[in-house]
Order: C-alpha cells, then sequence, then structure tokens
C-alpha cells in the first residue's frame, strides 16, 4: 500500500529549512538548493511543493504567524492565574528574540522587512500582520482597563501600539549584542510598570 504523505506537514518542513538558511545565512542565500540541502531533501522534492523560490518564500512568511502563534499559546498555558499584564508581558517576550527560536525568527521577520521595501507582496503580508497583531493588543489592553488594572489617565488605544512598536524597536539591539534579552525585558516591565498599577499584596 502506498504510503501516505502530509503534504501541509512536508510544506511547513521545508519552511523550516528556509528559516534556517535565512538565520544563518542570510536572505540572499535562499534558493531551492539550499533548501534542499538544509532540509536533506532532492531539490524534486522542494519544486514538486514551490515550483518558485517567490512561492517559497511567500508562504515560509506566511507561516511564520503560526510558528508565533504557537510559541505564544504554549507561554500562556504555562502561567497559572496570570493578570492581564501577565498575559501581555508573555506575549511581548515571544516577540522578542530572548531564545534560540525567538532568535531565528527575529532574523527571519528582519530579512522580509528589507526585501519589502522591493517586494509589494511581502509588504502586503507584513501588513496584514501588523494589524492582525495590534487589534489584539489593543483588545488586551482595553480589557486590562475595563478590569481596572491601568493606572489613571492611560488609554490602552495608545498604549498597546508603544508597548508592540518598543518590543520592535528592541530587536535589532538583542540581535546585534547591544542589548541582552535581560536588558531588553527590563525595559519592557519598567513600560508596563508605567502603564499599570501595582498588584496588591
Amino acid at each position: 500500500m502506498p504510503k501516505q504523505v502530509d503534504h501541509e506537514q512536508r510544506r511547513r518542513l521545508l519552511t523550516e529549512a528556509v528559516f534556517a538558511v535565512i538565520s544563518t545565512q542570510g536572505f540572499e542565500a535562499v534558493s531551492l538548493r539550499d533548501v534542499a540541502e538544509q532540509a536533506g531533501v532532492s531539490m524534486g522534492t522542494v519544486q514538486h511543493y514551490f515550483p518558485t523560490k517567490q512561492q517559497m518564500l511567500s508562504f515560509a512568511l506566511s507561516h511564520m504567524r503560526e510558528r508565533v502563534l504557537a510559541r505564544l499559546q504554549a507561554a500562556l498555558a504555562a502561567l497559572r492565574e496570570p493578570t492581564r499584564r501577565d498575559l501581555i508581558r508573555a506575549a511581548t517576550a515571544v516577540m522578542l528574540p530572548v531564545d534560540p527560536a525567538g532568535r531565528e525568527e527575529a532574523c527571519v521577520n528582519i530579512a522580509f522587512f528589507s526585501a519589502a521595501t522591493v517586494t509589494p507582496a511581502y509588504a502586503e503580508q507584513l501588513r496584514d500582520g501588523y494589524g492582525r497583531i495590534l487589534t489584539v493588543s489593543v483588545a488586551n489592553f482595553r480589557e486590562a482597563a475595563r478590569l481596572g488594572e491601568l493606572r489613571d489617565g492611560i488609554d490602552p488605544d495608545v498604549e498597546a501600539p508603544v508597548l508592540y512598536f518598543l518590543t520592535q524597536g528592541l530587536v535589532g539591539p538583542i540581535l546585534v549584542g547591544l542589548y541582552s534579552p535581560d536588558d531588553a525585558l527590563a525595559l519592557i516591565d519598567a513600560q508596563l510598570d508605567r502603564v499599570f498599577r501595582p498588584i496588591s499584596p
């Protein structure tokens, strides 16, 4: 009986190979041949799923959302009776290159941002990703305000994007070693201290 192949799983495995090539060799190094070698498969296998490099990279960028979401869900599931601040802090940490997975994702994201300046399809995907994250971030801050967790005078519609873009701004400094992951997370905590009320003992 012929072996059943999970085609979606195979695409994801090839995408992980794309991420590995980008994070270790750079965006320009990516080719169907490089990805095949990284994944341990034939060129024909890669071309079966992705006839062109453009199709392969576009799928990789869309898969990034699933990958980050899976890590976020795992981080949130590990929390015990979290406050809204705990949830926001955990989500923020997932978006920073503070561990190997986050570092690889950050390298890939930066590579796509650079390519997006001349590739409208990438720019559209990235704008969509920004929009989704900001929508969730604003909803979380609004819920924190409803629960009375925010300090007086704090506008959740302002503070949500401020925190998100602070996080984005810390990615590069962490990658090049200007800030350590702990230093970056300390800045995030300082921002959250400014926005959230202290937790009563």
